[in-house]
């Protein structure tokens, strides 16, 4: 049975997808301006080796896994925290969302620790297809090499035309999802994977 309840999950409950209000800031996402947001990243995200941590809310709160605004990679827009909470009150679980100050740039990171990698391994397909969802539509596909034990990215554009980045994966007992959503330009997919490397270096750490 998994540790934090299979239906009760739900990705996006910041509003990435639907750009909803009461989640910390400004309500929703501003239209898209003729300018880009100027997303450089200075370095692609690296491949890592599957650590299999075992983290343990015991000694490593999932509230501690959660990427803070230092987390961030660089090359990418000025990024504040705009909300921090659990997923549909669920225990061991966090999401976390960012947001650039014209709010036409934002970032959705979830995290669900787990009971042991077997519950983990066992919900990782129910949270990929959560984090599948939350696109209207989806032109790519793949499974980044190396990141977690298991990985899904989904490039595409959500509900209301924005461009839109989703990656899930697991390693070890923990499940993470990211999701970045652009109002004014494409999401810059190796931007993308660079925080989601974040997430997962933050994950092996905390295991250590």
């Amino acid at each position: 049975m998994s540790h934090v309840g299979r239906a009760a999950l739900r990705i996006a409950g910041c509003g990435l997808a639907a750009a909803t209000a009461g989640c910390g800031g400004a309500a929703g996402l501003a239209p898209a301006s003729p300018t880009s947001t100027g997303v450089v990243p200075t370095a692609a995200a690296t491949a890592a080796a599957c650590a299999n941590p075992q983290v343990s809310s015991a000694h490593s709160p999932v509230t501690q896994l959660a990427l803070n605004v230092t987390d961030l990679p660089s090359g990418g827009p000025t990024l504040v925290q705009i909300s921090d909470g659990k997923m549909n009150n669920t225990a061991n679980t966090d999401q976390r969302g960012f947001a650039n100050t014209g709010n036409t740039y934002r970032i959705e990171d979830d995290v669900v620790l787990e009971a042991s990698t077997q519950t983990a391994t066992a919900d990782y397909p129910q949270l990929r297809e959560a984090a599948k969802t939350q696109f209207a539509t989806v032109t790519t596909t793949s499974s980044p090499a190396s990141l977690g034990c298991q990985a899904d990215e989904f490039v595409g554009t959500n509900s209301t035309g924005y461009s839109q980045v989703g990656i899930a994966f697991q390693d070890g007992d923990v499940i993470a999802v990211v999701l970045l959503v652009d109002a004014a330009a494409p999401v810059d997919s190796t931007f993308a994977g660079a925080v989601a490397l974040a997430q997962d270096q933050r994950i092996v750490a905390a295991s250590n």
